[in-house]
């Protein structure tokens, strides 16, 4: 009985974005978009709307975050209806405003229209956060790179948006030899890139191993530039999530209590989400596998090459996946 309740309440909260208009009615202005809504079945105001596209393991993610946190915290998710490359294309990151703008009226949610994000991606999809970076920053809580698969993916949007051949963007840093300043409210955003070392995509021309070390460069830089990030690379078995819900949540809720002010009121307008300073944050010494504060890091001229992680207690959960075998998490460098 209470699966079917649920689910009645899921359908009650999607209806006019997941589902055409009946042919009597005109169609609501969001039920043109590209994205699929889902509300909370409460009906509590939303303090977060969490963005993925379809592509990949998009659906799964969505569905782990509104089984975990939509109910407990009050997050909204927004899905991609198609599971197409429709990513790369300019309009796609623009229609995430539009869409929750409509929504804000429609579904009478007012703080729709700002709510703070959370961004996640697969595979290639990795583009639609590099895009979002760049478009509005200010906005988003955090980002997950997931199983991203070219290592220019993970460039955060260091340079001029240059498409590639097929894939989202080439990084700036390899192909002018040198990095691009990080704009500050890019680096202020959360950041975890996770990478599987059994994940051996086939391709031709593609070389995981290399990309790999692309992906370490990139976000390597991004930390020397203060970017508050991380990378996390998972002992898996294939490219679609396999173990990583339980670090991925953490990662989402701890950033969210940090950066989310506990006044915030997005029905009144933008919020402005907390600062954090790198200095509150820790480091994990990977000769030792011992976590320390920012500050009292024993090798102090070493921090901003360490990853960065926000809190202990995500930290430790960070060095445990690392410490531990099949489906976890190792930190690479």
């Amino acid at each position: 009985m209470k699966s079917a309740l649920r689910f009645l309440c899921f359908i009650a909260a999607t209806v006019g974005f997941t589902n055409a208009a009946p042919p009597s009615r005109a169609p609501a202005a969001a039920a043109t978009t590209e994205w699929e809504l889902w509300l909370p079945p409460s009906g509590k105001p939303v303090i977060a709307v969490f963005v993925a596209p379809r592509w990949g393991d998009g659906a799964n993610m969505v569905g782990i975050i509104q089984k975990n946190l939509g109910e407990q915290l009050g997050i909204a998710t927004l899905l991609s209806r198609e599971d197409k490359m429709s990513f790369k294309e300019d309009h796609f990151t623009p229609s995430i405003a539009r869409t929750l703008t409509a929504a804000a009226a429609e579904k009478k949610h007012p703080e729709l229209a700002n709510a703070p994000l959370l961004l996640w991606s697969h595979s290639n999809a990795a583009a639609y956060i590099q895009r979002s970076l760049k478009d509005f920053p200010e906005r988003i809580i955090a980002y997950c790179l997931f199983k991203s698969a070219y290592g220019h993916n993970n460039d955060l949007g260091t340079g001029p948006a240059t498409t590639t051949a097929e894939y989202g963007y080439s990084s700036p840093i390899l192909k002018d030899g040198e990095a691009k300043m990080i704009p500050k409210a890019t680096a202020q955003i959360f950041g975890i890139s996770i990478w599987d070392m059994n994940d051996r995509i086939k391709s031709p021309g593609y070389d995981q191993d290399h990309e790999r070390t692309v992906m370490l460069k990139n976000m390597t830089e991004a930390r020397k530039q203060g970017a508050l990030v991380h990378v996390a690379l998972v002992r898996g078995t294939h490219h679609m999530i396999d173990g990583q819900q339980d670090l991925m949540l953490a990662f989402f809720k701890t950033a969210i209590a940090l950066r989310l002010p506990p006044t915030a009121n997005a029905a009144k307008g933008p919020v402005k989400l907390n600062t954090i300073p790198e200095q509150s944050g820790f480091i994990q010494d990977e000769a030792t596998k011992t976590i320390h504060p920012y500050a009292t890091f024993p090798a102090t001229g070493k921090r901003s090459e360490g990853w960065w992680l926000p809190t202990r207690d995500y930290a430790t959960l960070w060095n445990n996946y690392a410490l531990n075998a099949k489906g976890t998490v190792a930190p690479g460098k």
